[in-house]
């Protein structure tokens, strides 16, 4: 038998309690939202460069972007345009630094190069001839050659074998630093096999391995001392720096604008791109030098492979049809660490990218042009951007489809505003909203505890560059008025009162349980990002 519910209505003040707590509530839920997009950026630079690049991309996308670009026979003839801003507050600069991430594999492979050049190494060294006394699991991985790790053909992962859940599943829910507890790429051949040696296969643990090896074989204390007395110190790359963390003057990665995310900082993995960080005057220095012939370790960009699919597994240079924005290509050679793309248009392009979780950038050049694009957002593509500002007719870039638009807002909507109704609707209705099942204190402390667990999951994985922050302001206020109310009928209605207790309680336990862990999620995601 169900129990009885008293049908006293709700009183005036309590309801007046709620309006105004649920007011209060939404007004500090807009004005203070940990996740809200900045103003729009302003940018400066060059005019007509500044003007060419405002023309290409859609301004609700960046954070904080730099770009520069030059005629490869005249790099004092540089090109600047920079806007937005680091954290919502400072702007974007020339001076500015971002994050490389695998663009720096270049410097890496441009030190075997070098290395090899000067006669203190050879690509055909085996990892098992470097570290002799390392323990290695997989017999295939012991034979790769330094050539193997330079040119993704070692068949190692991207990173070690006992580290794939914080790899690939945490990140994508708390946005979290993907190799900060990845053990050191050395002591990760002891439980890491290869998959396929000898195919191309995207290893930024391979990279890793390499930059351990190269200081290995120079007799250096550290990757970072090798990498900067070969290659960054010669071009006078001051502002290029491997540091955990972000670094003085560094604009942190954002998954969209206002929306951080954590930084890489586990420097094992720097000669890979991670913890890594540049300015594009840095970069453009680098690309002038290596136009001109002068760059250390210039054999690194005759290919070693030619033909490479982009459909290779772990390719950060997509393929797109005829049509599409980027490089028209459906193959490129692999030199060391250097991708040599042939574009219709443009050419012979060599280039590498790099993407962190919250940036992304590109260093390219052709016979007549080079250009550096660094962006602190995900929902800003340098790397189109850049090979766009390359071409005679650039176009600008597109945006998602607008079926993918819709969809990520809805699902924001949904998130937001779904749960605090459902509760709202228990506690003035006194029953449930779909079921009609009468209002008990288990339905109480379940509803208000989904509705604030969801409320918080929409500020950290909402999409709030399309959906107003107005949308979540009205879901935690409608959460605060119901929750009012709802405190007041927890005296006055019974434990429970679900048609089958022995559903109901179990029930009520897993919703808990579920609340706690989204919740708990969604608090991890602002704790490291703020």
């Amino acid at each position: 038998m169900t129990p009885h519910i008293a049908k006293t209505s709700i009183p005036r003040r309590v309801l007046y309690a709620a309006t105004i707590t649920g007011l209060a509530a939404g007004l500090a839920a807009w004005s203070a939202a940990p996740y809200a997009p900045p103003p729009p950026p302003v940018f400066d630079g060059d005019e007509a460069f500044v003007d060419e690049v405002t023309e290409l991309i859609d301004p609700r996308g960046v954070q904080g972007l730099s770009a520069v670009r030059f005629p490869a026979g005249d790099p004092s003839a540089l090109e600047h345009v920079h806007g937005g801003t680091t954290d919502g507050e400072t702007p974007v600069t020339g001076d500015t630094l971002f994050e490389t991430g695998s663009l720096f594999k270049l410097f890496t492979a441009m030190t075997l190069a070098d290395m090899v050049e000067t006669g203190e190494t050879s690509v055909d060294r085996t990892v098992a001839e470097v570290f002799p006394d390392a323990e290695i699991l997989d017999p295939r991985v012991a034979d790769a050659t330094l050539e193997d790790l330079a040119t993704h053909h070692s068949g190692l992962p991207t990173a070690p074998a006992d580290d794939l859940f914080r790899h690939y599943v945490l990140p994508s829910l708390v946005f979290s630093d993907v190799y900060g507890h990845s053990r050191d790429p050395l002591s990760a051949l002891a439980v890491t096999s290869a998959a396929t040696p000898g195919e191309h296969g995207y290893s930024n643990l391979g990279f890793s391995l390499l930059g351990r090896a190269l200081a290995a074989e120079a007799g250096a204390e550290s990757y970072e001392e090798t990498v900067r007395e070969r290659v960054l110190d010669p071009l006078g790359m001051d502002d290029t720096v491997i540091v955990s963390g972000v670094p003085e003057g560094g604009a942190p990665p954002h998954i969209a604008p206002g929306h951080p995310t954590e930084p890489w900082h586990n420097t094992d993995y720097a000669p890979a791109g991670v913890a890594t960080w540049s300015t594009p005057d840095d970069l453009a220095r680098f690309l002038a030098a290596v136009i001109d012939g002068t760059a250390p370790g210039m054999s690194a960009l005759e290919p070693v492979y030619r033909d490479v699919s982009f459909a290779a597994e772990g390719t950060e240079v997509p393929a797109p049809e005829e049509d599409d924005r980027g490089l028209h290509s459906s193959s490129f050679d692999q030199g060391l660490g250097w991708i040599i793309v042939e574009d219709p248009e443009l050419g012979a392009v060599r280039l590498h990218t790099g993407g962190t979780l919250g940036s992304n950038t590109i260093a390219a050049f052709t016979d007549t042009e080079a250009v550096v694009v660094m962006s602190g957002s995900l929902t800003l593509d340098a790397v189109t951007l850049g090979v766009e500002l390359l071409r005679d007719d650039p176009r600008p870039l597109e945006g998602p489809p607008s079926v993918m638009v819709a969809l990520s807002a809805a699902l924001t909507c949904v998130m937001a505003l779904v749960p605090p109704l459902l509760l709202l609707s228990l506690v003035l209705r006194r029953r449930t909203l779909i079921t009609g099942r009468p209002i008990d204190r288990l339905r109480i402390v379940s509803l208000s505890l989904g509705a604030v667990a969801w409320a918080a999951t929409a500020q950290t994985q909402g999409d709030w560059v399309t959906v107003p922050m107005t949308v979540w302001a009205v879901g935690v206020g409608t959460v605060a008025a119901a929750l009012v109310v709802g405190a007041r009928h927890l005296r006055r209605v019974p434990v429970e009162a679900g048609r089958w207790r022995w559903l109901h309680v179990p029930v009520f336990v897993l919703s808990v349980l579920f609340s706690a862990a989204l919740g708990a999620l969604a608090l991890w995601s602002l704790a490291i990002t703020l």
